[in-house]
């Protein structure tokens, strides 16, 4: 039985069953079209356990029959021929046993705890807790996200009830092989029966296989729950060190969120609205997985059968990113521990802590431009890094996804191909963008003395002639002052992350990107967020301490 006559027979018993049970009713959703699929097809294994049970009358009637020629003409019919009909007639009458056997081959007769029904909707669900704090998760963006979780939450319950199906068929394939081999030895070489077995018990055991791919990542045994709970737990999304007057307390955007009066908190409410984007890749992520890993076993057989034309690292490639696509979150986690502190403590202190503060100007009064604008900057300046920090993190996790994706490819794809300079550089500048405060601090700190994990650049201004002018003047002339540093903080943050986009753009061959565009970004955005400093060391420089406006 050919590859093609498998498929046709495949689908023929599957869509006469669905469309049958009329799995495609109106008003379901694609989860319940899965469900429908998966329930509807509870018959076919009985049907292909039936089909290999007429197969094998009609197999052991020829073997009787190629007895009769075996006894009238030995040379011509050998003994092994109907011997092989008499046996593979057997496996077809039991073939539940052979797939039994097929199946204890992979997964030593030992059955795994990867949840189809579950899997990433328990940790989604789990996320959703964990996020459960956030004002009006069922009313906006991330109530979107989750629905589109849900609605597909019995996909992996489809994927599976398939391979399983397929994994019959094969072998029932798999046993017509061993009997073409047996009969024609140099027209049909015996790995082809082999392969088809081994991949028949890799389908029935896809439990087994999944498994493994996920634990080739992620060596410490964590579940997807953990993992996600881990990265997202702790990220301190909400927290800043860039406090202002208004909302006394608040840190960044925690408590902020129930105000609806300003501009950071309507910055506020986009992060809040939008927290579940992290889980929702994972999701997608373990979806692409599930595809990956079935594909991946197919590919490694068409290798088998067929070296030249199928590579073996097409099949390998394939297990590799089913793997890192189920353990998505330990990935993102070991490319931002890379570079941040190794725990998730520090690394949600890294993300609240940019190293630049200023002072807080008194607001609530404001009846001046100088006063607004004071404010105004004051208002957005922490909401604007606690929201930045989570697109950087949500933009890095795609970055991996993509350089995960890459890995399926050729190296005729060049710089984006599995090796290629477009690829590498994703996943580097996907963990810079996961750490892009930390990276922002340490350049700062090598160009400036006092600004680290526990420094803060000098952002407040002094005057050095004051005396002609009125205590109202100083003030205005002060919330002018620190209104452009906070302003040139908020625009230096924005170009630094630019750059790191503008660097991964060159990497890939990008026609409208250069290096020194990158850099040129990169730098100016960490002197941006260190004018104070800056202004210092020029004014030091050209010795006008003495005058004009210092920074302390």
């Amino acid at each position: 039985m050919t590859n093609k006559q498998l498929f046709s027979v495949f689908l023929g018993l599957l869509f006469c069953t669905i469309f049958s049970h009329g799995a495609f009713a109106a008003s379901d959703d694609i989860s319940q079209i899965a469900r429908n699929i998966s329930s509807s097809t509870v018959q076919l294994p009985a049907m292909i356990a039936g089909f290999a049970y007429l197969s094998g009358l009609l197999m052991g009637v020829t073997a009787v029959f190629k007895t009769v020629d075996h006894v009238s003409n030995p040379v011509q019919t050998p003994i092994r021929v109907p011997v092989i009909r008499f046996l593979i007639g057997g496996a077809l009458f039991a073939l539940p046993i052979i797939t039994e056997a097929a199946v204890t081959t992979i997964n030593g007769g030992v059955t795994t705890g990867f949840d189809y029904d579950a899997g990433i909707v328990g940790s989604i669900s789990g996320i959703f807790n964990i996020l459960g704090y956030i004002p009006g998760v069922g009313g906006n963006f991330n109530s979107i996200l989750s629905s589109l979780i849900f609605s597909t939450s019995q996909v992996p319950a489809l994927v599976a009830t398939v391979a399983y199906l397929l994994g019959m068929l094969l072998t029932v394939s798999a046993l017509y092989k061993t009997r073409d081999h047996v009969e024609d030895p140099e027209r049909v070489p015996l790995k082809d029966a082999i392969i088809r077995f081994l991949t028949a018990g890799a389908l029935l055991a896809l439990p087994t296989m999944f498994d493994t791919m996920y634990n080739a990542i992620n060596g410490s045994g964590m579940g997807a729950f953990g993992t996600i709970s881990t990265i997202l737990g702790g990220a301190g999304w909400f927290n800043s060190t860039q406090i202002g007057s208004i909302f006394t307390g608040f840190s960044g955007c925690t408590g902020v969120v129930a105000i609806t009066a300003d501009v950071g908190s309507v910055l506020c409410k986009v992060l809040a609205s939008t927290m579940a984007l992290p889980g929702f890749l994972t999701a997608v992520a373990y979806f692409i997985g599930l595809i990956l890993g079935v594909w991946a076993i197919l590919k490694i057989r068409d290798h088998v059968n067929n070296p030249a034309q199928t590579a073996l690292s097409e099949g390998v490639s394939r297990l590799i990113a089913a793997g890192a696509f189920f353990a998505l979150p330990v990935v993102t986690m070991a490319m931002a521990f890379s570079i941040t502190p190794n725990t998730v403590a520090l690394q949600a202190l890294d993300r609240a802590n940019t190293g630049f503060t200023g002072p807080a100007p008194t607001c609530g009064t404001a009846n001046s431009l100088d006063q607004a604008m004071a404010c105004f900057m004051d208002d957005i300046l922490g909401p604007s890094h606690v929201l930045l920090n989570f697109f950087c993190f949500c933009a890095g996790t795609i970055f991996i996804m993509i350089g995960i994706s890459r890995l399926t490819k050729s190296a005729q794809e060049g710089a984006r191909g599995p090796g290629g300079i477009g690829t590498l550089s994703t996943f580097v500048v996907g963990g810079l963008l996961m750490s892009a405060t930390t990276i922002l601090r340490a350049i700062s700190s090598s160009l400036f003395t006092g600004v680290g994990i526990t420094g803060r650049s000098t952002t407040q201004a002094n005057l050095a002639y004051t005396g002609a002018m009125s205590a109202a003047e100083t003030a205005a002339a002060y919330n002018v002052i620190n209104a452009v540093l906070k302003f040139m903080i908020v625009i230096g943050m924005i170009s630094f992350v630019r750059g790191l986009f503008i660097m991964r753009d060159v990497s890939e061959g990008s026609q409208g990107a250069s290096t020194m565009a990158g850099m040129t970004h990169i730098i100016g955005g960490a002197l941006a967020v260190n004018l104070g400093p800056l202004l210092n060391a020029i004014q030091t420089t050209l010795g006008i301490t003495a005058f004009g406006v210092t920074f302390s």
